[in-house]
């Protein structure tokens, strides 16, 4: 009855007893946030510096890999980790103040590769340097960074398929992709024809963040002319529009020739077959035979 009457007087420290308990390493956790492309943006974790004695600092890590030091960015390990330079936008500012440190990650001019979980960690270092050998179980919570983008201008989008006489034999079957960064929201590819939508015979997939929009038709001459177009829209930025094309296409009716070479035959026959095999005759024969193939082809040319 005594501990009651004593805990009932003082519940502020049960309070703060259970919060230390949870988490006492880290004070302040970073945040989780959602910011559009171009902002800069802040992560801030506060730590009880007791726990840095010895051969211990705070890192950051992004998606499980650490990617700094103290108040340094390791630029390769987060260029491996983002998949390109990050340049000079990530910094950390570090300030010790009594037995807490307050440890601050800025991303200047945030882009969609900047998306992920980050989380402050306390890492184990030798002596020598202050290189992460092992993360200890010490950590703060888990912040989902996300990062609202449109793909890159002028790469995306990228149309694929023809090239740029847009010649193309009559019955060929055609197949045109547009290729875009998926973005986030992800962005809307259109395929148009003469400027209109086409609705149908398109196919749509994801693979490594890129979006493709794939178009197939067989080629009549009644295409002649015709402009193909892929456009980028985007539900969020309503002001991003993008496109690509290619030139008007030109369907010509004429065949397509195929040629076989007879390299690899006459290679073949000149190992297996004696050179006085070859008679005066069979030789005179073939020549025969080419020039009567190359008179018809050129009846053909002239009537077309």
């Amino acid at each position: 009855m005594e501990t009651y009457r004593y805990l009932h007087r003082f519940p502020m420290i049960l309070i703060l007893v259970g919060l230390v308990g949870v988490n006492s390493q880290f004070l302040i956790d970073p945040q989780s946030a959602e910011v559009t492309q171009g902002a800069d943006h802040g992560l801030e974790c506060v730590v009880n510096r007791t726990y840095l004695a010895g051969y211990y600092f705070v890192a950051w890590t992004k998606d499980s890999e650490v990617f700094s030091a103290r108040n340094q960015i390791d630029k390769v390990a987060l260029e491996n980790i983002n998949g390109e330079d990050p340049e000079d936008r990530y910094t950390i500012t570090k300030i010790d103040q009594g037995n807490t440190g307050t440890y601050k990650l800025i991303i200047d001019s945030v882009k969609g590769v900047d998306s992920g979980n980050y989380q402050c960690v306390i890492c184990q270092h030798p002596s020598t340097s202050y290189v992460c050998t092992a993360i200890t179980d010490f950590k703060s919570s888990v912040a989902t960074f996300n990062v609202l983008y449109t793909p890159s201008v002028p790469e995306y989008p990228e149309c694929n398929g023809l090239d740029s006489s847009a010649t193309v034999s009559i019955g060929t079957q055609v197949e045109v992709t547009c290729v875009s960064e998926i973005g986030d929201p992800k962005v809307q590819l259109q395929w148009n024809k003469d400027g209109v939508p086409l609705l149908s015979t398109v196919t749509e997939r994801e693979e490594n963040n890129r979006l493709y929009l794939i178009y197939t038709f067989t080629a009549e001459l009644s295409h002649t002319g015709m402009v193909l177009s892929c456009s980028s829209t985007s539900s969020h930025f309503t002001s991003y529009s993008e496109s690509c094309s290619f030139n008007a296409l030109n369907v010509v009716d004429m065949p397509v020739v195929a040629t076989t070479s007879r390299a690899a035959e006459y290679e073949e026959e000149s190992q297996t077959t004696p050179v006085s095999d070859y008679s005066s005759d069979s030789c005179a024969s073939a020549i025969n035979k080419s020039i009567k193939c190359l008179q018809i082809f050129g009846k053909y040319l002239d009537g077309n």
